[in-house]
């Protein structure tokens, strides 16, 4: 089965689908600034509700290939890290969990949110603030979250043609600055393209759009984070360093 390219959004009928890309920015937003400081148990908890998440959107983790072993290693490397500057295991599987969480929360929001739905309920929101061209920041962070698979698309091109040519790797610092310059100039080369057909269109990035409505389903969310996560915080202990900001 052919790899799929991490952080791609896969039009689908599933749950995060049908809601509001709203509602999944506040939902993602509540459970990471709880994860900043929370502990194993807190961190563990929080986590739970996001493999299952990723369960029902059906993430294909197994095809991700190299993308998901880079931030597997990433990963360790946190741990590994967190346990040479503490000398505790408990924090750095910790650390290692929170990481995780972050990562699965953004695979969950980019898989399941186009750019440009994401533009069109940020827009409305952010065009009713006072001196903030609302609608030209939100096709702002369209553009630039656009890239961001664009990026792996580059890499990913870049790789195969190298493979294809059956470069060798005698030289490791000359292949990745080769590398490198290569994905550097392909990734300009994209830009430009995708200048030239914003060009095209006329794009208008204070041009007002169409808002995405909320549904049922964005009502379910809210319930759950509203309550799930207040309860969470209860049940578990936490302890005094999570309020501790000092």
């Amino acid at each position: 089965m052919a790899e799929a390219l991490i952080f791609h959004y896969r039009e689908q009928r599933a749950f995060l689908n049908r809601c509001n890309p709203l509602s999944k920015i506040l939902s993602i937003l509540a459970i990471l600034i709880l994860l900043a400081r929370a502990p194993f148990t807190l961190t563990l908890a929080l986590l739970i509700p996001l493999i299952l998440l990723a369960i029902t959107q059906r993430l294909p983790l197994y095809r991700y290939g190299k993308e998901l072993r880079f931030f597997l290693v990433m990963t360790a490397l946190i741990g590994i890290t967190e346990y040479l500057a503490t000398r505790l295991l408990l924090p750095s599987i910790t650390a290692c969990l929170r990481f995780l969480a972050i990562i699965l929360s953004g695979m969950l929001l980019s898989d399941s949110t186009a750019p440009d739905d994401l533009a069109r309920s940020l827009g409305s929101v952010l065009d009713k603030l006072p001196f903030v061209d609302g609608w030209a920041v939100a096709s702002s962070i369209e553009l630039t979250l656009s890239m961001i698979p664009l990026i792996f698309d580059v890499t990913e091109q870049v790789t195969t043609a190298r493979k294809a040519r059956r470069e060798k790797n005698r030289h490791p610092i000359r292949n990745i600055t080769a590398t490198a310059a290569s994905i550097f100039s392909l990734l300009l080369d994209r830009a430009e393209e995708l200048t030239w057909a914003l060009e095209a269109r006329a794009f208008n990035p204070s041009r007002k759009r169409r808002t995405l409505p909320y549904t049922k389903d964005d009502l379910y969310l809210a319930i759950v984070v509203i309550l799930g996560v207040p309860a969470i915080c209860f049940l578990l202990p936490i302890g005094p360093s999570f309020f501790s900001f000092a």
